[in-house]
């Protein structure tokens, strides 16, 4: 998220400002993606946001968050896994 804030505020030329409407209605969209993530809390899906820092969670603590849902995977039955 904030390497699109730093694209379409800081990156871009004052010629290039037609692409900052873009760039920001995909940061938007992909912020309401994170918001709904949360609400679902599936681990699989958490991972995923987590690698793409789309959750608010300091850089250093990224890989354990990621190992806590790793584990949450890995404790379910198998049968839970497949569905």
């Amino acid at each position: 998220m904030k390497l699109l804030h730093e694209i379409a505020d800081c990156g871009l030329p004052i010629t290039a400002g037609v692409l900052k409407t873009p760039l920001n209605v995909f940061r938007n969209l992909l912020s309401r993606v994170a918001q709904r993530a949360t609400e679902l809390n599936d681990p699989e899906l958490n991972i995923l946001m987590l690698s793409l820092n789309l959750y608010e969670v300091s850089p250093t603590e990224i890989q354990k968050a990621i190992e806590s849902q790793l584990a949450i995977i890995n404790s379910k039955p198998k049968n839970l896994k497949q569905q």
